[in-house]
Order: C-alpha cells, then structure tokens, then sequence
C-alpha cells in the first residue's frame, strides 16, 4: 500500500511533522559546517601560510608528488618514515587533478562535514539524536576543525576515521552476523596507515564483545576483528619488506620520536632538534637520525636498524631516569587540558591573522574539554557505551603525554568530545525544570569547573612565538617579493638575532639585485644558523653574483656537506668551471 502525500492545505500528520523538522535540523546542521569550512577555504587560497607549507605538510607534498610520479620513489627510506596513507591519497589527487591545494582543501571540507554527520550518527545510536545534532553543530564551531581542514595534513582523515570508528563500534555490538565483525576488524587495520597509534583501536575493538550482557561465543568475535585487522595491514607490511626488509605495517619512526623526546638534552620532553639535524622536516630528522646512528656505530645501517638503535637508546634514558619521565608525562597531561594552542605545524594564532573565519571563533578547548567530559561521565551513569565514545578522547590524551604536547594531537579528541558536549547540554535542557535538580547542578558545575581550570592551565603554558619568517616566505611563494621584504626587515630590526628571517630578509634582496645588502643578511644569518644548508646556498649564489667565485665555493661546498640535494650540486660544479 502507498502512502499519499497531504493533499495542499492539509495539515501534516504529527509524526510527518516531526520527520520534516528532524530532515530540516540535519541539513541545517550539515549547512552550517560546510559553509564555514568554505569561507574558511576562501580565505587560506589568500593566506601566504597556505604558500609556505610547515614541515609534515612539505614532506607530505613530495610523498604526494612522488606518489603521482608512479617511479617508486614513494618506497624510499625518506617516504616509508612517516604513516604512509595521506601521501597515498595526495598522490592519487595529484594524479587526478594536479598539484592543486584547492581541491585537496575542499574534499577535506566535504570530509570534516562527513565527520560532522557522524557525530548525528551517533547520537542516534546512542538513543540521544537531539545530542548528536547539538554535537555535530558544536564540532562545525570548532576552530581546529575549520582550520585543519585548510593544511596538507592527515589531522581531518584521522578524526573522521576515529568519529566513524565509534558508529561501527556502536553497530557491531548489538550484532550478532559475524560478517560485521569481521568488517570492523578490516576497518581497525585500515586506519594505522594514517597514524600508528591506532593500532590500539584493534585491541579496543577485539574488547567490545565483552562490553555487552553474557554472550556465546566472544572469543570468536574478538578474533574476527583481530583477523581482519591483520589482513588491512598485510599491505603495509609487504610495502615495509620490500622497501626496507621489515615485515612491519608501521613506519620507522616509532625509537626515532621516542628518543626526540626521551634523551638527557630534552629533559622537559618538548619538540627538539639535535644538533645532527639541520631542520625540524621529517626528512631531515630521519637523515640526520640515520647518519649518527652509522656514525657512532661505523657501518651503514638499515632503516629498521637505525629506529632500532634510538629505541634502544631512549629505553635506556626511561628506564635511568623514571621519576623525570614521570613528571614530563604530568606537564603533558596538563597541557592537554589547557586552553592554550600547543602549535607545531600549523598555529592558530597566525592563521588566526589571515582567516576572517577563525578569528571570529573562540578557542574551543576550554569549552569542549569542560562540556565533554562532564557529559560523558553524565551519560556513563547510564548507558555503559560511554566506554567507546570515551575511546578517542583518551587515545588522543596518551598520545599527547606520551609523545609530544602538540594540539592537533588534542584534536582526535574533538568530535566525541562534541558529541559528548552536546550530551551535556542535552541533559541540562531535560532536567532543568525538574523538582530534583541535584545532577543538574553537580554537572554543571563540574564542567565550569573543568573549564575554568583549563583556562587558569592556559595562562601558564608558554605561548609558541609567530614564525614571521614563514609568513616572509609564503609571500616570497605568492610572487609579493616586497611584502616579503618590508615584513622581514621590521622583524630584523626588533629582532637581530633571528636567523630565520634573516634567510628570508637576504633572499628578498638576492632576488631585487641588492647584492651587497643580501650578503650581509646571509652572512650574519649562517652565524646565528651554521647547519641551515639553505642559508650556505643562496649566500653562496649572493657571492657568485658578486664575483667572489672563492667564497661561493666554499659556502656551496658547506651546503652541500650538510644537504647532497641536486641543486648545490649543480651550483658547485657551475662555480668550479
């Protein structure tokens, strides 16, 4: 039988009514965070930060491109160090569409949205389809998410991937059909190619079965999602042997960023370049790493030698000094709750400078970290699935404690912490008129409570300086070479001793001809920077346009000591003639 529609002028039946309203809310909702995220596109494709990429982004780009090239390069050392499934996906969009950040910016929008509509989902299937709409609203809100879409970073694929993690989790435990299971497991495995943290979503997944009432046959369930884990990662592990002969779905990072952090001349724990790295770029980290490590050891090594030496070696500093380790994993903790950006690649503050979109919005820690987790307390009283909603969020807390205290880290934690946001506030709204208003009152103090400590933690965490001289060289990129300068010059004059913008400053004065004044900001900038191999370079070409042949020579042969790249190769042969 069909059911006709009403005919014009009759009143809609209450259950129609209410369908109209909850299909209006959703495209409401879904609305908002796309249009958000494509003024916030609009104003990054006008942003010199979008021209001069961070480091991750860089080497994700080069992956990208080599991917696209379809010449193998993207099986090299330098390429298997990182998770390797962004560089993956980059190359194929390279492939399809060129090199165009605009296209990979406006699928990442489209996929933030998607993430937003998994946050609905759910809400719905936690029985709290009005929380799940407030969440996903509160996510579009959120100013990391409006930014991270806008960078050539992984940061929005694994928070979509950990939000549509938590609808499968959801999904197979009120399942039965083993094919489900299994399944998820296949999407467990799918996600460590984005970050290697996640393996742990397979022990997480293999736990579920447990999470429910008494049930035959858990064993066999836990052991489909391991099995189908193991066959998404067979593809990374046979990449991994052929690259470099470990048969390991992870790259070879892990002791690298270990001893990074762990090692007794970082003893805070923070973001560190040794001395026998000239760049905090994952490239140069993994080139300087390989080469200590052959050095102190005299021969060459493997890249699964050379991470297996620094695990060894930042193993060693943890097990020496506990108590230190102990109290870097205390300061962590707490900056994960402060409301202060912890920048490394992207900072909010100087996106904040370009984007109309993000100065509008308030830091979002303080309120989604207050909100979030009184909600998911709230809703554990009832409903025991709080358990895998609070999974990412304490993932993305271990990973910041443990490894290093950056934000975007903080940011796998977003969406469910939304979600659980809007939990709370769903929860108020319900309650507020009751007679008995005691947890009304408990949970909202709680969560001022937890905001205002996030604030107060906020005011004690040192704030990273502006990079001026990545702004410089995003408008060298963008062809404004006198933008560049005057901003590299004032930045010189407050700040004599930055050797970064003076690189920027002397490169903007190679380019107009005002040779003498580029060597002078060259010169004083390999002072202050001896292992910049960029800075060796173009000093090197400022003396050739002089006519000093002997000292360009000698700085392209100190650039080319520090960095073997083709360019100061060229450059010191063309010196030579």
């Amino acid at each position: 039988m069909t059911v006709q529609p009403p005919a014009p002028g009759e009143p809609l039946a209450p259950g129609q009514s209410a369908d109209r309203s909850s299909r209006f809310a959703l495209f409401g909702v879904l609305g908002l965070v796309l249009v958000i995220r494509l003024l916030q596109l609009s104003s990054a494709m006008g942003s010199p930060l979008t021209w001069q990429p961070g480091p991750d982004e860089d080497y994700y780009r080069r992956f990208g491109l080599a991917v696209a090239a379809g010449q193998g390069a993207q099986d090299s050392p330098e390429f298997t160090f990182m998770d390797p499934a962004y560089g993956y996906l980059l190359g194929g969009i390279f492939k399809l569409f060129g090199v165009n950040l605009f296209v990979v910016y406006l699928l990442q929008a489209l996929l933030d949205t998607v993430t937003a509509y998994g946050i609905i989902r759910v809400g719905r299937l936690l029985e709290r389809p009005r929380a799940g709409l407030i969440g996903a609203a509160l996510y579009g809100l959120t100013a990391t998410a409006v930014m991270f879409c806008t960078t050539l970073l992984k940061e929005v694929w694994v928070t979509a991937w950990l939000t549509w993690w938590i609808v499968g989790a959801l999904t197979v435990v009120r399942s039965e059909r083993k094919a489900q299971w299994l399944l998820f497991g296949l999407y467990c495995g799918l996600g460590v190619g984005f970050r290697s943290t996640l393996l742990t979503l397979t022990l997480a997944g293999a736990l579920l079965p447990w999470l429910t009432a008494r049930r035959p046959g858990r064993p066999l369930l836990a052991a489909l999602v391991i099995l189908g884990s193991a066959v998404a990662l067979l593809p990374w592990s046979i990449r991994n042997h052929q690259a470099y002969g470990s048969f390991s779905p992870l790259p070879h990072n892990g002791g690298i960023v270990l001893q990074q952090v762990y090692n007794d001349q970082n003893p805070r724990a923070e973001i560190w370049i040794p001395p026998f790295v000239s760049y905090l770029h994952p490239s140069e980290i993994w080139a300087g790493y390989a080469a200590e490590a052959s050095r102190r050891l005299g021969r060459p090594l493997s890249p699964a030698e050379v991470d297996r030496y620094w695990h060894d070696e930042a193993m060693t500093y943890i097990e020496q000094h506990p108590g230190v380790v102990a109290g870097d994993m205390a300061r962590k903790s707490l900056g994960w709750l402060s409301n202060s950006e912890l920048a490394n690649n992207r900072s909010d503050t100087e996106e904040r400078m370009f984007s109309s979109i993000l100065s509008l919005l308030p830091p979002p820690a303080a309120g989604l970290l207050g909100m979030g987790l009184a909600g998911l307390v709230w809703l554990g009283l009832k409903d025991r699935r709080a358990l895998i909603v609070a999974v990412p969020i304490v993932l993305a807390w271990l990973t910041m404690a443990v490894f290093f205290a950056e934000s975007r880290f903080r940011f796998h934690a977003a969406s469910m912490l939304a979600l659980a946001s809007g939990v709370w506030i769903d929860q108020v709204a319900r309650h507020a008129r009751d007679a008995n208003k005691r947890q009304v009152v408990v949970f909202a103090a709680s969560a001022i409570l937890i905001a205002v400590t996030s604030i107060v933690l906020s005011a004690r965490t040192h704030e990273p300086p502006v990079a001026w001289e990545r702004i410089a060289w995003g408008y060298i990129n963008m062809g404004r070479i006198r933008e560049a300068q005057a901003l590299a010059a004032h930045i010189a004059r407050d700040q004599p001793d930055n050797g970064a913008i003076l690189e920027a400053l002397g490169y903007t004065e190679a380019v107009q001809k005002q040779y003498n004044d580029a060597a002078r900001a060259l010169e004083r900038a390999v002072e202050l920077r001896p292992r910049s191999h960029v800075a060796h370079f173009n000093l090197a070409r400022v003396y050739l346009a002089l006519g000093d042949r002997q000292r360009a020579a000698a700085e392209a042969r100190v650039a080319v000591n520090l960095h073997p790249a083709p360019d100061y190769q060229a450059l010191l042969t063309e010196i030579a003639q």
